[in-house]
């Protein structure tokens, strides 16, 4: 019924629909692949099932990506479920306006780092490769160069095709596919049958999540964002140990509660090794896609980054954070150096502290050097 309606129609004649549609597939190729649709709906703010269902009527066939006629209908259902209809082919034919999609920056950078930590197919598509891993009877979990050679080679792919697949599978290199590395592979496989060239690096979004391992940092490593000389006054503005209204300050921070929680729920999915940091290459893509340059990216990372450890914890990402919401949505320039109320709370308690500390050794070394003076 979807393919009978034409694009006039489902737009109702609306732009909008067209507006959309080239920020998906901006070269007008024809084809929305299913990480660039699911970016894009997943602002509608409907839940991960009727998106589910809404693209199972948008891609009746299981090709694995729209065209422009299974985008529109994607986008006219969306519509029907925010009107208050059900997901349905009969809803298309019910006047509704055009869908709505949020623009909030935040939201976007979550749906990303969602959509990272999945696997790029489908459940149905993993259910199925699993079946196949099954049936060739592995040892232990795992399936020989042996017993895989015949799969791969039923595809008629060529060779070479075949040896990257095997390779960029392989990613424990230890000769052998489990089956989340077999199911890259049949991936890798199907996506070749459909005349979509095999990747010469496995993306991020193939990585099956127990094959994700933190990059190890070395010492004098350079953070994977772009290299800016750390503010050397950056905690200079700590509050000082004899204010007691910089103490009262210590509990006041920029960052809202609100967004911390935001933040802290996107840091605990990035902290893949949940060592309690993340590295500038994990989050470089949730930057990146703030639309930033990288010069004020890293000037941000150098003011959150208040240890200069080259990785945040929970707080330090949230002010990292907090400081590209505030560029990104109202145009304000981080500072050159971190405001009182900028220092996560934490770090001016512990400030605070050392130099409490340090004060009393003062102290104490000044009153043994006046009693041994006394005493001569």
């Amino acid at each position: 019924m979807a393919a009978h309606i034409s694009l006039t129609q489902l737009s109702s004649g609306n732009p909008l629909y067209e507006t959309y549609y080239k920020q998906v597939d901006p070269s007008y190729t024809g084809r929305v692949g299913p990480a660039e649709a699911a970016l894009f709906l997943k602002r509608s703010a409907l839940s991960d099932v009727i998106l589910g269902k809404i693209w199972d009527l948008a891609d009746p066939d299981g090709k694995g990506y729209l065209d422009k006629q299974g985008f529109y209908v994607a986008l006219r259902l969306v519509a029907c479920v925010q009107s208050g209809h059900e997901v349905s082919l009969a809803s298309l034919s019910v006047p509704v306006p055009p869908p709505k999609f949020v623009s909030d920056p935040i939201l976007v950078f979550c749906i990303v780092l969602k959509l990272s930590l999945y696997f790029a197919y489908q459940i149905e598509e993993k259910s199925k490769f699993d079946g196949i891993f099954d049936s060739l009877l592995p040892v232990n979990g795992l399936l020989s160069g042996d017993k895989v050679k015949p799969v791969l080679m039923n595809s008629k792919l060529p060779l070479d095709i075949l040896g990257r697949v095997w390779e960029l599978s392989d990613i424990d290199k230890d000769g052998h596919l489990d089956r989340d590395e077999f199911a890259v592979a049949m991936h890798l496989v199907y996506r070749a049958l459909e005349k979509e060239p095999v990747p010469t690096v496995l993306p991020q979004s193939l990585i099956p999540p127990s094959k994700r391992k933190k990059t190890p940092t070395f010492p004098g490593a350079v953070p994977v964002l772009p290299a800016s000389p750390p503010p050397k006054d950056s905690l200079r503005s700590t509050p000082s140990h004899g204010s007691m209204s910089s103490l009262n300050s210590a509990v006041n921070w920029v960052v809202p509660l609100t967004d911390k929680i935001r933040y802290d729920d996107i840091f605990l999915q990035t902290d893949l090794d949940m060592d309690g940091y993340v590295s500038g290459l994990e989050v470089k893509d949730i930057f990146m896609h703030s639309g930033l340059p990288q010069n004020i990216l890293a000037h941000i990372w150098a003011l959150a980054d208040t240890r200069q450890m080259g990785k945040l914890n929970k707080d330090q990402f949230a002010l990292a954070m907090y400081l590209i919401q505030q560029k990104v949505s109202k145009g304000i320039d981080p500072p050159q150096v971190l405001h009182p109320d900028m220092i996560p709370p934490a770090e001016r308690n512990t400030s605070v502290q050392v130099r409490v500390h340090a004060t009393c050794i003062y102290w104490f070394v000044s009153i043994l050097i006046l009693l041994c003076w006394v005493k001569k």
